[in-house]
């Protein structure tokens, strides 16, 4: 599937590449309807499914004849059915491609979609119906910028407000006329097919520029229809039509007569004669032979098809088959059989007296029993059981020396002074250890006052530290005998020493 879809995009590409070769000399030689019916071929060719493998055969006679087709064929039977090669063929690679392409395409499809459906809402919401024809709306609208032509199933052709007033009653009604044309002429089919080819090339650069041609082609094409239907005294005013119609940008699903692009050539167009019925016939012949004789050369199957494939994996490293095959290898493969169920192991035989055998040996001499008179002499001659090895009787543990016991605490008042915090009495006939409690007190308000008083004492140093400072301070400040850096000098370091005196007043305060 990916190896066919691979050929019909390179074929289709190439016969975009022969169709814009063609256009011109068919044009001119046959007509326009004749170049624009060119356009079908590579569309066609994106339709044509893989050669049946009876005409495959005679298409390549020469891969058909080789005598060592058959044996290479079955040597390779068993290894193409080894699991082991999937992971090495289905490359990830072919899987990122397609998954690109494909993605590319659906998001061209769907803003060419959205765009048109953008298109259609805007002009009919502002649009005013005025006539129908044919099937065909005519409506005025806003926002058409020029004759247009839109809607494959509700067929609509819009013309701007101003139409009245920038063309002619002639003009007009071969604006009209050219617009219908396109929905005669299944024009707004053939865009939304160019578009379906266009989005599977949305990658390759010459598909754009063949959907540019191809609308060029459409255009010119009705243009010839035109002047058919209303002879050749309406080509100035159909001239006329055009170049005042002339606009930028449209909607590609629409058929529109306001294109700047390719406007030279459809005036040139306009100068020429008709062909022939005729030479009309003779090209579409032409026409036919070549899409019969294009299709086949470029079919899925053929050599050309190969070749051409062949190019295209050496140039990219992509094997299309290989992945083809890969994906129907691991298709076919079939489900794992269940795990066999484990038997399960055999019952142990009965105990019976078969297969005993006891040999005795006595006095030199050997005597073997089996089966029943091995069992009547184990059941004579039982074993002796073994005796348990006596167990070493654990050493008695050792005797603790007795420990004194504490003597208990008391806590009380002593009297007398305090030589001591800690003493001995006897109550009730046993030893107490007794804590005296206003012993504690007094010492513990004694050492109090002192180290109030001594703090004081570091005050009082202190505050007249201070105080004597700030005398010199200012006696320096005043005195204008000393030079004055000196002075300021003296006065700096005086200060500092009360800044450090101040500091650690404040820290004994905070202890």
């Amino acid at each position: 599937m990916i190896a066919w879809a691979m050929e019909s995009l390179l074929a289709s590409a190439l016969l975009m590449l022969a169709v814009l070769a063609l256009r011109a000399p068919v044009r001119k030689t046959f007509g326009a309807p004749v170049a624009y019916a060119l356009w079908a071929i590579p569309a066609l060719r994106l339709l044509l499914p893989p050669l049946p493998a009876g005409w495959r055969t005679e298409a390549l006679p020469t891969l058909a004849s080789l005598p060592a087709a058959e044996p290479i064929a079955h040597a390779l039977e068993p290894v193409a059915a080894l699991p082991a090669l999937v992971p090495e063929t289905a490359s990830l690679l072919p899987a990122i491609v397609l998954g690109t392409w494909a993605a590319g395409a659906v998001a061209l499809l769907l803003w060419q979609v959205a765009d048109y459906w953008r298109f259609r809402y805007r002009l009919l919401r502002h649009g005013l119906a005025l006539d129908q024809i044919g099937g065909v709306m005519i409506v005025q609208s806003e926002t058409a910028s020029g004759p247009v032509a839109f809607g494959v199933f509700d067929k609509v052709v819009a013309f701007p407000r101003d139409f009245a007033a920038r063309f002619d009653a002639e003009e007009r009604a071969l604006a009209l006329e050219h617009e219908l044309g396109h929905h005669r002429r299944g024009d707004l089919v053939a865009n939304w097919v160019a578009l379906a080819v266009l989005a599977l090339h949305w990658f390759n650069p010459l598909a754009w520029v063949a959907f540019r041609a191809f609308r060029a082609d459409q255009e010119m094409a009705n243009d010839a229809g035109v002047l058919a239907r209303l002879g050749g005294a309406s080509r100035h005013a159909y001239g006329c039509a055009i170049v005042k119609a002339a606009h930028g940008r449209a909607i590609t699903a629409t058929c529109h007569l306001h294109t700047v692009k390719d406007l030279k050539g459809r005036l040139r167009m306009l100068s020429r004669t008709r062909a022939s019925r005729t030479r009309t016939t003779l090209g579409v012949a032409a026409t036919a032979a070549i899409a019969l004789g294009a299709l086949g050369l470029t079919a899925s199957g053929t050599q050309a098809a190969e070749r051409m494939r062949g190019g295209v994996e050496e140039a990219v490293g992509i094997d299309p088959h290989a992945f083809d095959d890969a994906l129907s290898l691991m298709a076919s493969f079939p489900e794992p059989p269940a795990a066999p169920a484990v038997p399960s192991a055999p019952a142990a035989p009965a105990a019976g007296h078969h297969g005993q055998r006891v040999t005795i040996v006595r006095d030199g001499q050997t005597t073997t029993y089996e089966g029943e008179e091995a069992a009547d002499y184990i059941a004579a001659h039982p074993v002796p059981t073994p005796p348990e090895p006596p167990v070493a009787p654990l050493p008695p543990l050792p005797a603790f020396a007795s420990v004194p016991p504490v003597p208990p605490v008391a806590s009380r008042r002593c009297g007398g002074e305090p030589t001591r915090f800690v003493t001995s009495a006897t109550q009730n006939g046993q030893r107490v250890t007794v804590i005296c409690t206003d012993h504690i007190e007094r010492a513990a308000r004694e050492a109090s006052r002192a180290a109030v008083e001594a703090r004081g004492q570091r005050d009082g140093a202190m505050r007249s530290a201070l105080a004597s400072l700030e005398q010199t301070r200012a006696q320096l400040a005043a005195n204008r005998d000393m030079p004055a850096e000196a002075r300021r000098d003296a006065v700096r370091e005086v200060e500092q020493a009360m800044r450090e005196v101040r500091d650690e007043m404040a820290q004994r305060d905070d202890d």
